[in-house]
């Protein structure tokens, strides 16, 4: 920096001039971006101390907020193309379905292109190895036809199962959400967070939450509601383009299903299909899962494939069946493992903290089941209650099925509480004391095999 008078000599005062490496020393903005939009310049003041008069100071502050002015607008418009950019584009992992087409995130008009672009896109960013995120911000958007399935790993994130709502139309028939051969090891699984799906018991067609098609693994969910959805919410072990299917290390967790399956349509399957060189449906954790009200089964656990099912855990599970006198019966079982035509091995599934609540008539609360003694389940423990204010179905029928734990704090059903098939072996039932107050059905070739550890060794 230098004081001099550039040809005002004897006026009293000075001009002050900065050189061109003090200018750069003074301004050296610094970029920072913690979110798309947002612009931050940091100014490294390097210069030596001058003693300036009062007027002179005056001068060069001035000076000095004009250069840091110009400055910063040449700096800013050279990066005007960047801040008009979409927000997909300043942040390519997370693709805003408001940026793909108009909606009105009031529920009213069909924003179905809005969600199938924004599916698109995610897919082409996820097929060049850089998976990508479709976010739905807080509002309803109405849906009238599916998306494209996702390629890979798709991600989908809300802002919370009570603000981002999907609201399917009646006239829906599909899949929302689907995924495919999601399996690679170099990239995340699919992921679902904070997210409602509100659908029309109206519909006639069979409407489908999330299915996982082939094989799938590393799938994660959280704070997820459906409700009133006429299908599956949850269906994962079904083929479409390979001859093998299954789910593998996955976890769900804070899932609130209200109102939803059909007759003989679960809300939550685990499959499996494939060859005895495939792979099976396998470490799956599941907690704090609600089935409300469901129409048709509440949960299934089935093997359709050569491989055996294996390694599923639930915990704070809670399926409570539509309330007869009010609504009509559910029309399935509330929870089944195993399955009396598909003959897949189905094996070690532990739960914990259940409570089965208000079956239908001529349905079961817990059932196991096998096409045959050499197919049936084995190695599952229960613990937790059967219960309800209008549970007219039975409680616990093991058609099939051998060594395995339930420990109950208590079976109320108007049905049978416990109903025992033929060939049942090394089944061990422990109402902490209550056992005898239970009723039972049991086949006399099973009666050797069922066990209370009031009254056996056994464990």
């Amino acid at each position: 920096m230098e004081t001099g008078d550039p040809g005002r000599a004897g006026t009293g005062w000075s001009m002050v001039r900065l050189s061109t490496a003090t200018k750069s020393s003074v301004l050296a903005p610094t970029r920072q971006l913690s979110r798309p939009g947002r612009v931050v310049i940091l100014l490294n003041c390097c210069c030596r101390p001058v003693r300036l008069s009062g007027l002179k100071e005056l001068i060069v502050r001035k000076w000095m907020l004009l250069l840091v002015s110009l400055a910063g607008s040449v700096w800013m418009s050279g990066d005007a193309d960047a801040a008009q950019l979409p927000r997909e584009s300043r942040d390519p992992y997370r693709l805003n379905i408001l940026d793909f087409g108009p909606v009105d995130q009031a529920g009213v008009q069909d924003d179905s292109a809005a969600l199938a672009n924004v599916v698109t896109a995610a897919n082409r960013y996820t097929e060049a190895g850089k998976p990508a995120c479709v976010y739905i911000p807080a509002g309803i958007y109405r849906i009238v036809t599916p998306p494209p399935p996702f390629a890979l790993a798709g991600c989908i994130e809300g802002d919370g199962s009570a603000q981002s709502i999907l609201s399917i139309d009646a006239r829906f028939t599909g899949d929302l959400f689907a995924w495919s051969e999601a399996w690679a090891a170099t990239t995340p699984g699919p992921t679902v967070v904070g997210l409602q799906i509100r659908g029309d018991r109206t519909g006639q067609a069979q409407q489908n939450a999330f299915v996982f098609y082939d094989r799938n693994d590393n799938v994660y969910m959280s704070d997820v509601t459906v409700n009133d959805l006429h299908g599956r919410v949850l269906y994962s072990g079904v083929t479409r383009a390979k001859p093998q299917a299954y789910m593998r290390e996955s976890h769900f967790t804070s899932l609130r299903f209200f109102n939803d399956g059909a007759p003989g349509v679960p809300v939550i399957e685990f499959n499996s299909q494939g060859t005895a060189e495939s792979d099976a449906t396998n470490e799956i954790r599941l907690s704090q899962v609600d089935i409300y009200g469901a129409a048709g089964p509440g949960l299934v656990i089935r093997n359709n494939g050569s491989s055996g099912v294996r390694n599923i855990t639930f915990e704070a599970l809670r399926i409570e069946g539509l309330q007869q006198k009010v609504f009509g019966a559910s029309q399935g079982d509330l929870l089944a493992i195993g399955d009396p035509v598909m003959g897949g091995s189905v094996n070690n599934i532990r739960l914990t903290d259940v409570e089965l609540i208000d079956a239908g008539s001529g349905y079961c609360a817990f059932r196991m089941s096998a096409p045959s003694p050499a197919q049936e389940p084995y190695q599952i423990t229960m613990q937790g209650a059967i219960g309800g204010g209008q549970p007219y179905g039975q409680g616990l029928c093991i058609s099939s099925g051998r060594s395995s734990v339930f420990r109950l704090s208590g079976i109320h059903s108007f049905g049978t509480n416990v109903v025992v098939g033929a060939n049942v072996t090394q089944l061990v039932l422990d109402g902490g004391g209550q056992e005898a107050s239970w009723s039972y059905s049991i086949d006399p070739t099973s009666v050797r095999g069922v066990s209370f550890p009031a009254l056996s060794p056994y464990h």
